[in-house]
């Protein structure tokens, strides 16, 4: 009934999921490894390789470092598709997507909407919880890929686009693309733990960059009892987290002074602006200069 698809390159960590599915699944389930070490496949290649030889009508996408808690989770996801509204589920989500390059998790907490345990290097783990309407599900504009449900037929009609490289936006990207077909929702009855931790790279900035240009027709998304003033915020946080990814990674200037500039509008008085202006500086007098010499006779 239920196709479980993950991209594999750690055995240890694939052994740890393996043994979570095996005592909390119920359903009829297949688990499918596409083996990444020494293939370098995209994020979004492997899971259409696995999609293609899933057998099962559900498809749940899966990073390796996570683990299933809730015994029954299966029989909770299937039932969410049964309004046939639903195209995909996940577990952690934004209401709000602006147009500017950004990434799911948000620091303008109540756009949020999760429910997941995230493990931590001394074994402990923090349960990050936010359902402010306490909804059984909640329409939200993306969804992080941790964890990504959805029917096999949505599937066919739409598959990852793997024209995106790497392992960064896919998840943005198929959220927007699987909200052309239905609603893209936050289910807070599957309870995962994820072992890692995200991080931005030059691949991050490029992915969300090409994702943002993509879908720039539709956007922004935010529901409507989100106001104009809550917009706003994620505008101004997208725009500076993005800035300072930008300049952290010594991204091209040109760029890093665009996005600089339009943080620095859209919030002139915040603290970071001085580490944005500090680090456009630098950066200038470092920036590689067209060469003066006379070319040689």
């Amino acid at each position: 009934m239920l196709s479980i698809i993950t991209c594999s390159i750690n055995p240890e960590k694939l052994a740890q999921l393996s043994q979570s599915l095996a005592e909390t699944t119920e359903l009829p389930y297949e688990l499918i490894v596409i083996e990444n070490k020494g293939h370098n496949y995209g994020i979004c290649q492997a899971y259409n390789l696995g999609a293609a030889q899933s057998k099962f009508a559900y498809l749940c996408f899966v990073h390796e470092d996570i683990i299933f808690k809730n015994k029954g989770w299966d029989q909770h996801f299937v039932a969410h598709f049964e309004t046939k509204e639903i195209a995909m589920i996940g577990i952690l989500g934004n209401t709000i997507k602006t147009k500017y390059p950004s990434g799911v998790y948000s620091a303008v907490q109540h756009t949020n909407r999760i429910n997941q345990l995230q493990l931590l290097p001394d074994g402990s783990s923090i349960h990050y919880y936010n359902n402010p309407l306490e909804e059984k599900t909640s329409e939200v504009a993306t969804l992080d890929g941790m964890l990504l449900g959805t029917l096999k037929t949505y599937w066919l009609a739409q598959k990852f686009d793997e024209n995106l490289a790497g392992f960064h936006a896919y998840d943005v990207d198929y959220s927007l693309a699987m909200r052309q077909m239905g609603k893209v929702a936050v289910v807070y009855d599957i309870l995962i733990a994820h072992a890692s931790f995200g991080g931005n790279t030059r691949s991050w900035i490029d992915n969300q960059l090409q994702t943002a240009k993509k879908w720039r027709h539709i956007l922004p998304i935010r529901p409507k009892d989100h106001d104009s003033r809550t917009l706003r915020l994620r505008e101004q946080d997208d725009l500076r987290q993005f800035s300072i990814a930008l300049l952290k990674l010594n991204y091209r200037y040109r760029l890093a002074l665009y996005y600089g500039l339009l943080t620095l509008l859209s919030k002139p008085f915040q603290r970071v602006n001085l580490f944005i202006v500090k680090q456009l500086i630098l950066q200038f007098f470092s920036w590689p200069k067209p060469s003066t010499s006379s070319p040689a006779n």
